[in-house]
């Protein structure tokens, strides 16, 4: 594939707006809310300009939409399919719990509205004497630990279920109510890792509980109020749980398992927050301990890699790499990520935010999982692009 027809794919999609990768040809900056990111060259970063120009080529051929990497607060490479564009929302899938999730239990977390272990029926009342139900903690719900069983089946699609799991997925009124009492306890709570978004919807639940008496009584007005307006994000630019809240128990209810669509520049935001701990400009938007704590991993059960699958540790809504599962990667790496590889990458020692949207990075008829995808044709490559964070000096943005 030539840097001609990559040209020709990422089309700028916007006046003032161009990519910028590979060859530095573009120099330019945006300004939103008095928010500024400068664009500017790979090399003025200690990025390799040719490297990063294979990576997206890789990825431009392995149906990417959307690609956006800065380092130093600057942006250093951004680029999109044609008809899509950096304002333009895409399906964030899983990303959702990190998104989503993730953040609204680091808030509560931080207001002291929850602790991670907690037995979960203090937010949801129905399970207190419930022989397993009663042993779940906030920290299995975070982590998928639970023991809640998953509402996938292996080799079925969604629409092929049957029982609670089709009920689960069509996402009726009884949702939240699937979650919390049909949907069973199959293994004892902190002993395996199972990715469950009924155990997530019971997270949702939990975490909306401990609103109630607080400023912000929903995940979403949470979420707004707290870090999406803070950061200059237009309500145009991000929405969670499918679009529509559930009502149940009095209170408002809101998907954090998927649903999720986010632009590029809205997630790389909420990635520069993390990045420089919580801080945005003059305010402190999270507490840097918690903030750590989500981001780091968790102590309960590792999923099973046993096929060769790289898959990354759990955080509090978040996934790391603090075992080392990708050598090429350091270990403070964290990642938020969803089906299709709808990616957010924070790599603090690297001062380091990726985020990719578009189809799965891995060919299935290789044997190449999800979390291989990611390392095959994005890690590893984008990290022999870049040279340590230490060999060049980090400013900060310009935050009005």
């Amino acid at each position: 594939m030539s840097y001609s027809y990559l040209l020709k794919k990422y089309l700028p999609v916007s006046l003032g707006v161009m990519i910028l990768c590979g060859y530095g040809l573009v120099r330019v900056a945006w300004k939103e809310k008095s928010f500024v990111w400068e664009t500017v060259s790979p090399e003025t970063q200690s990025i390799d300009s040719f490297k990063l120009h294979a990576l997206q080529e890789i990825l431009a051929s392995r149906g990417t939409k959307g690609f956006l990497v800065i380092r130093h607060d600057r942006v250093i490479c951004e680029g999109y399919s044609s008809g899509y564009g950096p304002t333009q929302k895409h399906y964030t899938a899983g990303l959702a719990g990190s998104l989503v999730g993730g953040l609204s239990t680091l808030i509560a977390l931080m207001d002291r509205r929850i602790k991670l272990d907690d037995r979960a029926w203090k937010y949801i009342p129905g399970w207190k004497d419930d022989p397993l139900r009663s042993r779940i903690t906030i920290r299995h719900l975070a982590t998928h630990s639970s023991g809640i069983e998953p509402a996938e089946t292996d080799g079925k699609s969604h629409e092929e279920l049957t029982g609670w799991k089709a009920a689960f997925w069509k996402r009726g009124p009884e949702l939240f109510g699937i979650a919390l009492n049909e949907a069973p306890v199959v293994s004892l709570p902190g002993t395996k890792f199972a990715y469950s978004a009924p155990g997530s919807a019971a997270l949702a639940y939990a975490i909306t509980a401990s609103l109630k008496d607080g400023p912000q009584r929903d995940i979403r007005t949470l979420l707004k109020e707290r870090i999406m307006e803070p950061l200059g994000v237009p309500e145009s630019e991000w929405s969670i749980g499918y679009g529509e809240a559930h009502e149940m128990d009095g209170t408002k209810l809101y998907a954090i398992w998927g649903g999720g669509a986010y632009s590029t520049r809205a997630v790389a935001r909420v990635g520069q927050l993390i990045l420089q701990k919580g801080r945005w400009g003059d305010r402190q938007l999270l507490d840097s301990v918690w903030l750590e704590k989500t981001l780091s991993y968790a102590g309960t059960p590792l999923p099973d890699r046993s096929s060769g699958d790289p898959v990354p540790g759990p955080g509090i809504g978040w996934r790391t790499n603090f075992d080392g599962v990708w050598p090429s990667v350091p270990r403070d790496a964290v990642i938020g990520a969803g089906a299709g590889n709808q990616i957010l990458l924070v790599i603090p020692s690297r001062d380091l935010v990726v985020v990719r949207f578009g189809e799965s990075l891995g060919d299935a008829s290789e044997g190449e999982g999800s979390w291989r995808g990611i390392q095959k044709y994005l890690l590893i490559p984008l990290m022999d692009a870049v040279v340590p964070s230490h060999q060049t000096k980090r400013s900060s943005p310009e935050v009005g």
